[in-house]
């Protein structure tokens, strides 16, 4: 197996991409509202600021150790200490310095650049993968494919890990990869940094090493015959261990440990907080097919049924040729032994967090977000199985031109996107494909379709309109509503007046958000008993399927 080389051209083609990704996000991020998670992780990028400014200024007296004491790391990263704070530490230094120093952002959309940021990174990320392994024309077209599916481009916008754990995932399955195919000491080191970088963001990432440790063992032992003389015997299997699987416990620990200061006393004791609060996470209630996904176990179809329905079918075709592609990298006849490695890698991480969520004791607690994270790599190889295609048309048709083919073929794609991306720019979360007949089609056949504050900035501008000064809205914030630290920053932002103010208690309330979910029926039926109707004043929707409202009293 034989990669492409990466020349000058291919870096101007992919940080133009990486550019066009990140301004696209950017110029987007208006439409999109606060979702719940985003009021934790802003409160901590403030916390991290504080942080920041706390510690030049104790450099500035001459206290170089106060930064670094129990006392400081506790008061300032205590809070949502259940994450690790690689991502929350870049949140809150963007704040610091587009916000706070520089004022050339918002509040909101200084924290968000760093979503924004990784959304870039992965756009170049593919790039790459489609010009060493593919061609140029895949590595031009996959980026743009990629980012015009709905829930992705959703996910890009928002201050949390998903599009970040979705970089650093398929960053180090394809890395190793190249490394597998060029053995480059220089490669090891950085997918041991990168790796470090991945365990300091979101705990998915720890099945990677005892993944890739089997798969390497098992392909040592089935190659063992054709395997080079130093590999062989007891001290040649050591030899013939690749050298990133002997950094990931080295190198990529230690970055771990330096970057999230709050394990750097009673590490034991926090570290097992951490690692208890993820064992036993509180699981929100789903529903699919109208089944109460609430307590375990759930349905092993689950996140297979909900990957092939909230993804666009140009790309679904482009993730089923990828999967057909590794196959016949792992089983077809002639392969090398790097060959059948690499696609048993690419098989993994494609859809090995799919198949983790499957399992039915996994908790179900964030749609589709914690199982998209190979998504790179199925969209980027299967589209160029799909190009490939094309190309042998070409041959067999002289009168085709291969890449007018393919340009037509990208371009199709990407014009019948257009409809759902401008849909579903709000609804990001509740897209579904024309399998299941749209939004309208997942409503009917009662599937998740919220993702609770992220489409109500409609409705905030109503809600300025009609609210009487001094007015009570309820947020639905102990429900699974909008989250208060959103509220407040909804208010910041200058979306909601500030003389309105927020409650949790309908009996107190002038005005009420709602969120259209199956678990939230009581809510309702409590407002309409409550406000006397069951009229919103405005409501949040697409092809006629609600996803949010405002409610006032009637007078």
């Amino acid at each position: 197996m034989t990669l492409h080389r990466f020349d000058t051209w291919d870096w101007i083609l992919s940080l133009a991409l990486a550019a066009a990704t990140a301004l696209a996000v950017m110029l987007t991020s208006h439409l999109v509202g606060l979702v719940r998670d985003e009021g934790f992780y802003m409160r901590t990028a403030e916390t991290t600021a504080d942080y920041i400014q706390f510690s030049l200024d104790s450099f500035g007296r001459g206290q170089f150790a106060e930064p670094f004491s129990k006392r400081t790391i506790t008061r300032f990263f205590e809070f949502n200490n259940e994450h690790p704070t690689f991502v929350k530490n870049l949140f809150g230094l963007s704040y610091f310095i587009f916000h706070k120093k520089l004022q050339w952002l918002s509040f909101v959309n200084s924290i968000r650049l760093v979503a924004a940021l990784f959304a870039a990174a992965t756009a170049f990320l593919i790039y790459l993968f489609g010009r060493r392994f593919f061609s140029r024309m895949t590595a031009i077209a996959a980026p743009p494919l990629f980012f015009t599916m709905p829930h992705i481009f959703f996910h890009s916008h928002l201050a949390c890990f998903d599009i970040p754990i979705l970089f650093f995932w398929a960053a180090t399955f394809i890395l190793y990869a190249i490394y597998l195919i060029e053995r480059r000491i220089g490669l090891a080191f950085l997918i041991a940094v990168l790796f470090g970088f991945a365990m300091a963001t979101k705990h998915n990432v720890y099945f990677i090493p005892p993944l890739l440790a089997l798969l390497w063992l098992v392909m040592h032992f089935l190659h063992y015959r054709s395997l080079e003389p130093r590999h062989r015997g007891f001290v040649g299997f050591f030899h013939a261990v690749p050298l990133p699987l002997w950094l990931m416990p080295t190198v990529s620990l230690l970055v771990f440990f330096l970057s999230w200061p709050w394990l750097w006393y009673d590490t034991v004791k926090r570290f097992g907080n951490y690692l208890a609060f993820h064992t036993y996470h509180v699981n929100y209630t789903n529903y699919y097919f109208g089944q109460e996904l609430s307590v375990a176990p759930f349905p092993f179809s689950y996140p297979w049924g909900m990957t092939f329905f909230t993804t666009p079918v140009p790309q679904l075709v482009c993730f089923f040729a990828a999967v057909a592609l590794f196959l016949c990298w792992l089983f077809g006849r002639g392969r090398t032994p790097v060959e059948r490695h690499v696609g048993a890698i690419m098989i993994i991480g494609a859809l090995f967090p799919i198949f983790l969520i499957a399992l039915p004791s996994v908790p179900i607690f964030g749609g589709i977000k914690h199982f998209f994270t190979g998504q790179p790599i199925l969209l980027t190889a299967g589209l160029a199985v799909v190009l490939g295609g094309a190309t042998e048309l070409a041959r067999r048709w002289p009168w085709l031109k291969e890449q007018a083919v393919q340009g037509m073929l990208v371009a199709g794609a990407l014009l019948a996107l257009i409809v759902p991306n401008a849909k579903f720019v709000m609804h990001g979360a509740g897209f579904y494909n024309a399998l299941i007949g749209g939004a309208q089609g997942a409503a009917e056949n009662y599937m998740q379709r919220n993702f609770w504050g992220y489409d109500i900035l409609p409705l905030c501008r109503v809600l300025n309109t009609v609210a009487p000064r001094g007015a009570r809205l309820y947020v639905m914030s102990y429900a699974e509503g909008l989250n208060w630290n959103s509220f407040l920053y909804l208010k910041r932002e200058g979306h909601i007046r500030n003389d309105i103010h927020g409650t949790n208690e309908l009996r107190d309330a002038d005005l009420a958000f709602f969120f259209y979910e199956k678990q939230n029926e009581s809510v309702l039926y409590d407002l309409y008993r409550e406000f006397g109707t069951a009229r919103p004043l405005e409501l949040s929707e697409t092809d006629s399927v609600y996803f949010s409202a405002l409610f006032g009293r009637v007078k």
